[in-house]
């Protein structure tokens, strides 16, 4: 029997993949484009898109009216590993904001000042269940999207075409290029969670074609813009590139701002799904895993704000390779197990 409250519609669906797997990925991009595939980048870009459209109509056709539920109910050694999982991916993006927002927004505010409103309103957000989830982002789609959009439109104006040019092929470059940026996009594995509970559609291609392209612009319009060198050595060139972007007549000199608020409210959604679906996989395991998860991973992240912002920040800057490679192995191939498992047991209990 199908759980209202997680129900959502098929555009709801599309939506939030896109916002996710964009806002966790698009400022990261340029530079981990390069690291491995210098002189072929923009490829290397297309083909990770490539790998991750080919593994959402795996995911479309895998978890087809199965909703996860039932999945981590049957497994609860995997809620487990989920849950744990998702805990720390998420106070990896609560970082993020934390960064962003005493940097460019309040960089006189305490770490717990800045947080308290975040976790609010993510639990506020989470309450409701997939179903105001998914109402929610719907709401916030254009309103995330449309100024890195209108950002991107004004940077082609001033690109150095020769910057973004592929002067050689190199196999290896390329493949392991692929494999680092499609580890980028790991949270992928989130239309894992709700597939199974879109009523009316399938993932689709178009929207998977959005997602390329915006990636493809972002790279396109840091790289073309700042070099490859100063892209490679600068810790944050998807502002960089803002910061030079001119509005036409000089109305607005800040159109980096546009990308902070894009940022900030974007990376939200994935730090605020990491806790969604972690406590969705404790709860549907364990008799008291709401209560114990809601604690441990609101409570408990709240509590340890400073030492995320210092010691979590030191770690994740030495491993962070490490960091998205092993969300990659385990994200990804982790559920199609499952899935497959729990079809395979599923179709001998009917023999």
């Amino acid at each position: 029997m199908k759980n209202n409250s997680q129900m959502i519609t098929a555009r709801q669906g599309n939506r939030i993949m896109i916002l996710e797997i964009f806002s966790a990925a698009a400022m990261f991009l340029p530079q981990i484009a390069l690291q491995k595939s210098y002189h072929s980048g923009i490829v290397v870009v297309v083909m990770a898109s490539v790998m991750a459209g080919i593994y959402l109509w795996i995911v479309d056709h895998a978890a087809r009216g199965v909703s996860i539920e039932n999945v981590l109910k049957r497994y609860r050694f995997a809620a487990i590993i989920y849950y744990v999982r998702f805990l720390l991916n998420g106070a990896f993006f609560y970082l993020c904001i934390l960064y962003l927002t005493k940097k460019y927004l309040l960089p006189d505010k305490s770490t717990f000042f800045i947080g308290f409103p975040l976790l609010l309103l993510a639990y506020l957000m989470n309450q409701g269940g997939l179903t105001k989830r998914g109402r929610v982002m719907e709401g916030i789609f254009w309103f995330v999207l449309l100024p890195l959009i209108f950002v991107l439109i004004l940077s082609m104006t001033n690109l150095s075409w020769d910057e973004l040019a592929v002067r050689s092929w190199r196999g290896n470059e390329m493949i392991n290029g692929s494999i680092l940026v499609f580890a980028l996009i790991h949270p992928i594995e989130f239309v894992w969670f709700y597939r199974g509970d879109m009523k009316d559609g399938p993932i689709r291609m178009r929207s998977f074609a959005g997602l390329m392209i915006l990636f493809l612009g972002v790279f396109a319009s840091t790289v073309g813009s700042l070099g490859k060198k100063l892209t490679m050595v600068d810790p944050e060139p998807v502002m960089s590139m803002a910061q030079g972007v001119a509005m036409p007549g000089g109305i607005m000199a800040r159109l980096d701002l546009f990308l902070i608020a894009f940022w900030i409210v974007g990376v939200f959604c994935v730090f605020s799904g990491y806790l969604f679906y972690g406590n969705e996989s404790i709860k549907h395991a364990f008799s008291k895993g709401r209560i114990v998860g809601l604690s441990l991973s609101y409570g408990g992240i709240y509590v340890i704000s400073p030492w995320i912002m210092t010691t979590f920040a030191t770690w994740i800057r030495r491993y962070f390779f490490v960091f998205i490679y092993g969300n990659l192995v385990i994200g990804l191939f982790f559920p199609l197990i499952l899935f497959l498992m729990w079809r395979k047991e599923l179709k001998d209990e009917k023999i």
